[in-house]
């Protein structure tokens, strides 16, 4: 009897949809049953996951699995809408479920059947689903926008100090009596005590004061209090926006959806002008606006200026963050007229004390033209790359581990295609597989994944043999070392991509010690450690 599986999709977990996954699979049995085609709860497929990456949707995967392994012949749908909502999506889909797996595909909504409508129908489907999909979701904002305007507060999460209470039938904020004082106690730090945002985090810390998420407060999250117009009375809306990102050029299926902040003149605020009941007074907030201009923090955002040549490399030996750039205050130069700049630990800097203990302030240009002179020195000696690994082969260590965990893998998966065409072939000569072109179409399927993954095992195997080859490996280190040499320090994007290439790892902690690790474990003096060398900047 030929098997029916079953896929129900809904994106959301609010009331009104619940019972909406029932009403589909009720549909689908009917429809099963009616065919005389056979059902069963295991070949049934809930996704209730969103999101627009639908290769990470697990309900997918399942069926695309349980479909190569022949657990069904029929796949019910009781709508294309709940296949997928984006165009390209549903094609590529159709076609890996319907032309490679020959899995017959049902539709009872759309009235679609793959064995008997072709693929033009179902383009067509699918691209007025997406349209109707885009236009719900236009509809959507717009309605949002709409309920913004009417002084409704539309946001997710309050903003902290206050609670979302329904009054008159509107969604307002009412101050939350503990949390409004902290706000309070913020903005007053900040414009009558002239305390810093990191001095307000420190305070706040040590005083136990539960952060908005109940951990540790940052300085993230005192800027965002000291800028929110919600502190006044004023519902702001239309202040982000969401885009599509495309993780994998080569696969439109991978990406993802982002948030990302418009531009101050496209916010949007209530038609009335108090909305609800203010924790901060009108003067008191501009001037916090006022000092926050004039120490340098009012206006952020728009491309940053690259500093940092070892952003990604370097981080702390206590917590793991990343060191980041800070300009002295003093706003002096040194003697070559470059302002003083420090690399600092980033959750020290948001968190003060509470968050990392490492309170060492680096000096990046010194460090900077320090640790590029040793790598250059490194090799002015050397006039070949023999001579080069004639001297250092000895300490040589590489990370293979990657490598052999694929290669590993990739065997794996050529026996486990070996064994499914063994089966195959058994199931063929037994009689139970009567379908002579089900019989090919699989057999041909197994056939490319192994010739596929052959293909990459050799390919693996080959950069593995490479990378045991010491003179080969030395002589792709002495070109980047010699690009090094060349570098010129006022190309900066020149300059990371080399010392990415020379540097696996720099960490440092708060006594100073930095431990710098190479990628190829050349070593940055002699006598040095086998693969980590230790610069010293108190």
């Amino acid at each position: 009897m030929t098997k029916a599986a079953i896929y129900v999709r809904v994106s959301t977990t609010k009331e009104s949809q619940k019972d909406s996954p029932e009403h589909q699979i009720a549909a689908c049995k009917h429809y099963a049953e009616d065919m005389g085609w056979e059902t069963d709860e295991e070949m049934i497929y809930e996704d209730r996951e969103s999101g627009t990456n639908i290769t990470d949707r697990q309900a997918i995967q399942q069926v695309i699995r349980d479909a190569r392994r022949g657990a069904f012949q029929v796949i019910i749908f009781a709508a294309l809408s709940r296949f997928a909502r984006d165009i390209g999506d549903s094609i590529n889909l159709k076609r890996k479920m319907v032309n490679a797996l020959n899995i017959r595909l049902i539709s009872i909504d759309d009235h679609y059947d793959s064995d008997r409508d072709d693929e033009m129908l179902f383009s067509i489907i699918s691209s007025v689903n997406q349209s109707v999909s885009e236009q719900i979701s236009r509809s959507s904002r717009r309605g949002k926008r709409e309920s913004a305007l009417k002084g409704n507060f539309t946001g997710s999460r309050p903003p902290y100090g206050y609670v979302r209470e329904i009054r008159n039938g509107l969604k307002v904020l009412v101050p939350d009596e503990r949390q409004k004082e902290v706000v309070r106690t913020i903005f007053r730090l900040y414009t009558a005590n002239k305390m810093g945002e990191k001095a307000i985090v420190t305070y706040l810390n040590h005083k136990g004061i539960p952060s908005p998420k109940g951990g540790v407060w940052g300085v993230t999250t005192v800027q965002r209090i000291l800028q929110n117009e919600a502190y006044i009375g004023k519902n702001r809306s239309s202040k982000y926006e969401t885009k599509k990102i495309y993780t994998n050029v080569n696969d439109t299926s991978e990406r993802k959806k982002v948030l990302v902040q418009k531009p101050k003149s496209e916010w949007r605020y209530a038609n009335k002008i108090i909305t609800h009941q203010a924790i901060i007074d009108e003067d008191t907030f501009q001037l916090a606006q006022m000092l926050r201009l004039e120490r340098g923090g009012g206006e952020r955002g728009g491309i940053r200026q690259k500093i940092n040549v070892f952003a990604g490399m370097i981080t702390c030996a206590h917590c793991g963050s990343s060191m980041v750039s800070m300009k002295s205050k003093s706003k002096k130069t040194d003697e070559n007229g470059r302002e003083y700049r420090y690399l600092v630990c980033s959750r020290r800097r948001r968190q003060g004390e509470a968050g990392c203990i490492n309170d060492f302030w680096l000096p990046y240009y010194p460090f900077r033209d320090e640790l590029i002179g040793i790598l250059s020195s490194a090799l002015r000696s050397i006039t070949s790359a023999e001579q080069l690994l004639e001297k250092h082969k000895g300490l040589i260590r590489i990370d293979q581990s990657g490598l052999e965990s694929e290669i590993r893998a990739m065997r794996k998966r050529i026996a486990d295609n070996r064994q499914c065409l063994f089966e195959l072939r058994r199931e063929k000569m037994s009689g139970q597989l009567l379908d002579e072109e089900q019989y090919r179409l699989e057999k041909s399927f197994y056939e490319k994944e192994i010739i596929q993954f052959e293909r990459r095992l050799a390919e693996a195997a080959e950069e593995l043999r490479k990378n045991s080859d010491l003179t080969e490996l030395y002589e792709n280190v002495a070109d980047m070392l010699d690009e090094l040499l060349d570098l010129d320090f006022d190309h900066f994007d020149e300059m990371q991509l080399v010392l990415k290439k020379l540097l696996s790892q720099i960490t440092v902690d708060r006594s100073g010690d930095i431990q710098v690790v190479t990628a190829f474990g050349l070593p940055l003096q002699e006598p040095a450690c086998e693969e980590e060398t230790e610069l010293s900047h108190r």
